[in-house]
């Protein structure tokens, strides 16, 4: 008799969906920070760019709650899934590397030329997030051991450490008087990719304490997250008189406190309607595609004079999004239909 598939969990399905939907935006929004600073524009624009911040942190949150709540063997974790994404990484850079080929021509020295670049991790901006996953994944059985003999007091402590030297100090040594610490301290800083794993901790954290915090603190972990996020940008952008990405960055404290408000808040939700879970359940599904593709088509709208900075952004933002999510989903609605493709590509 075959082995019955394990049901979904219907608010990881909703948080994916989220982040994937915050992914595009982010992308959608980019150009549209650099309008002048103070314009009715660009403060629409921010109030969008700060609100899906969260994006990255809340993919990392779910990894940690699925890989870290669950023995997965090394066979399965190195054979499968870190596989599937080093093909998929290395697969769709050359396909992009090609696509950027296209209007000058092809030829054999150009190909190879696509070759060497993408074998030496020369990839596509947001790319970034997949040699970060890589990471993660190498990390899962070293995390997934400490976590099983950790108590849970240990736990916090190490999130604590985490918090301190990946998300908190990175943001605060650009202001006094940390500034005016000398450069070794710059040793204290958890790089990007391994504070990464710090939210995976984090995540499988949530789904197992989560319950004893309550919906009120999730809550005002987002509101505080997103005036963070916002306040920081615009009282810096107004400051220096040009956009700063400071507190922007998913790791700092304003998308962490965002994205940790909302995760705990989503895994708490009973009940979801039929329609809604089906709507999120594909979403998710389709996500790891829609995140490798949709950069894509994100070029082909602004080469045919679509981007959000040439519009009202407070409505363009979200209708270019929806455009891009429907044509990155009809992509992966094709691409799953293909044996080999839909296993280790999308």
């Amino acid at each position: 008799m075959a082995q019955q598939q394990k049901p979904r969990d219907p608010a990881l399905d909703a948080i994916r969906a989220i982040a994937i939907v915050m992914v595009v935006a982010i992308h959608v929004t980019s150009s549209t920070l650099y309008l002048p600073v103070g314009s009715g524009n660009w403060w629409s624009a921010l109030a969008w760019g700060a609100l899906i911040r969260p994006a990255v942190p809340l993919f990392f949150l779910c990894s940690g709650a699925l890989m870290l709540t669950r023995d997965i063997p090394l066979k399965r974790l190195f054979g499968h899934n870190l596989l599937r994404v080093v093909l998929a990484m290395l697969g769709w850079a050359f396909l992009y590397r090609v696509w950027d080929l296209l209007p000058h021509g092809v030829s054999l020295a150009s190909l190879w030329d696509a070759v060497k670049h993408t074998l030496t991790l020369d990839h596509e901006f947001h790319f970034y997030y997949l040699h970060i996953l890589i990471l993660v994944y190498a990390f899962v059985p070293v995390v997934r051991a400490f976590l099983k003999r950790a108590e849970k007091r240990e736990v916090e402590y190490a999130l604590a450490l985490w918090f301190v030297t990946g998300i908190l100090f990175p943001l605060l040594r650009y202001f006094w008087p940390f500034a005016l610490v000398g450069p070794l301290s710059a040793r204290w800083l958890m790089p990007m990719a391994y504070s990464a794993v710090g939210y995976t901790v984090l995540g499988w954290y949530l789904r197992v304490y989560g319950g004893e915090i309550s919906r009120r603190l999730y809550g005002a972990a987002l509101a505080a997250g997103f005036a963070i996020t916002f306040g920081g940008s615009a009282w810096l952008s107004l400051r220096d008189g040009a956009l700063s990405t400071v507190f922007l960055e998913g790791m700092s404290p304003g998308p962490m406190l965002m994205a940790a408000g909302l995760f705990g808040l989503l895994l708490r939700v009973e009940r979801w309607p039929g329609p809604l879970r089906r709507a999120t359940g594909w979403l998710s599904k389709s996500s790891f595609c829609i995140y490798l593709v949709h950069v894509l088509f994100l070029y082909l709208l602004r080469g045919a004079g679509i981007a959000a900075e040439r519009w009202f952004p407070a409505l363009a933002i979200p209708g270019i999004t929806l455009l891009i999510l429907i044509l990155s989903g009809a992509v992966y609605e094709v691409l799953r239909r293909i044996p080999v493709v839909k296993t280790y590509f999308i």
